[in-house]
């Protein structure tokens, strides 16, 4: 879109609310919110006539005819940097956050008032979700634990020792039955939520350190990125791991060969490669609204955003707004902040360092060739057309 918000400094999470259950949804205003390293929280407000201006514009959008918008609201209150922000499931009002004063909050989107607050962890909150009935939060920190917290009276209810370095990310299933952590030791765990029990337990060749995860809409795969350069769909629906991960490549080279079958309890189902993540907690998200155009969008530390196709996984699109600069020979720095809409094709990215700008990105109704901010064509096919 023609439009971007604008923190102080680098925007390190992004989250759109819940989809309304009303008939006119689709003339609803779609509300985004961005946390940032300045410790603030905005709440953006992405009209229909922003969407299909950009939706059936031939102009192509550069530094220079981009406007900055003013936040609807603006949650001011924790005294450092915050890293996670996500709404309630069920409904636009609420809102909470994760940040490095070791707290989280719960806030009123409409009146940026601060509800509640979170006390219990003994290091940054690097990540929280809350569950489908929205009554429980979950929240990851370096201090290595996993906490689920009672959203209305602000009370830790379970604590779980979960892993041997810093928690990175946290995220309930479908149903809210099983919490996933992943964390810099190179685990991804699966827990039961009301036992606290470690169900299963997911790790790639290596251990690379997991940066993020996320689970798939209907709750059978996590989508986890690490710090090699990867990212993995994982199955979570077998009943347990192998000692090693193994790619598409030897599963079908295994099929073809009557002396090997294919490996009993692989999760691995697929791997997505070519963005670059060696450094920060980078952020990945299912963009599958359309069903004829479904995608995984990751950030990246070269600055751009990549997506992928989910079952194809090739690179389908590079989204290059964030890396440009007004200089040429300067880079502004990693891209990490990525979110895909539930319901609606529609796409939010943050930016660190130089840029620290938050970008939405639509499809184009009618174009055969997709144009980015360098005037760099970019061809693209039939079924995956330019965000």
């Amino acid at each position: 879109l023609p439009f971007q918000g604008e923190h102080r400094r680098a925007v390190s999470a992004l989250s759109f609310a819940p989809s309304s259950s009303r008939e006119d949804e689709a003339t609803l205003p779609v509300l985004l919110a961005s946390a940032s390293a300045d410790a603030s929280v905005k709440v953006w407000e992405i009209t229909e006539a922003m969407i299909s201006e950009a939706s059936s514009s031939s102009n192509i959008t550069t530094s220079s005819n981009i406007q900055n918008v003013q936040p609807r609201v603006t949650l001011v209150g924790h005294t450092r940097g915050i890293n996670d922000v996500c709404w309630s499931r069920n409904t636009s009002r609420y809102i909470a956050t994760a940040s490095d004063d070791k707290t989280l909050r719960l806030w009123d989107s409409s009146t940026g008032e601060a509800l509640v607050e979170f006390r219990g962890h003994a290091n940054f909150v690097f990540s929280c979700k809350f569950n489908p009935q929205s009554n429980l939060l979950v929240s990851g920190s370096f201090d290595e634990t996993v906490k689920l917290w009672d959203v209305r009276s602000g009370e830790c209810v379970s604590t779980l020792p979960a892993h041997s370095e810093p928690v990175t990310s946290v995220d309930f299933n479908a149903d809210g039955t099983c919490v996933a952590s992943a964390s810099h030791d190179g685990l991804i765990r699966i827990w039961d939520t009301f036992s606290g029990e470690c169900i299963k337990t997911l790790y790639a060749q290596g251990n690379p350190p997991v940066t993020s995860l996320i689970f798939s809409p209907n709750g059978r795969y996590i989508l986890a990125g690490t710090l090699d350069s990867k990212l993995r769909l994982w199955d979570t629906t077998t009943k347990y791991h192998p000692r090693f991960e193994f790619s598409l490549d030897d599963i079908e080279q295994a099929q073809q060969q009557s002396s090997k079958k294919r490996p009993a309890g692989l999760k691995c189902a697929k791997t997505y490669s070519g963005h670059v993540n060696t450094k920060f907690c980078t952020f990945a998200a299912f963009c599958v609204a359309n069903p004829n155009r479904q995608l995984i969008a990751c950030g990246s530390e070269d600055g751009n955003v990549y997506l992928y196709g989910l079952q194809s996984r090739k690179i389908e699109q590079v989204l290059s707004g964030h890396a440009v600069t007004n200089t040429p020979t300067t880079n502004a720095g990693p891209t990490l902040a990525v979110a895909a809409h539930s319901t609606r094709e529609i796409l939010a990215t943050g930016g660190m360092s130089l840029d620290r700008t938050v970008r939405v990105w639509v499809p184009q109704l009618a174009s055969s060739e997709v144009v980015d901010e360098d005037d760099e064509t970019i061809p693209s096919s039939t079924t995956n057309p330019p965000c």
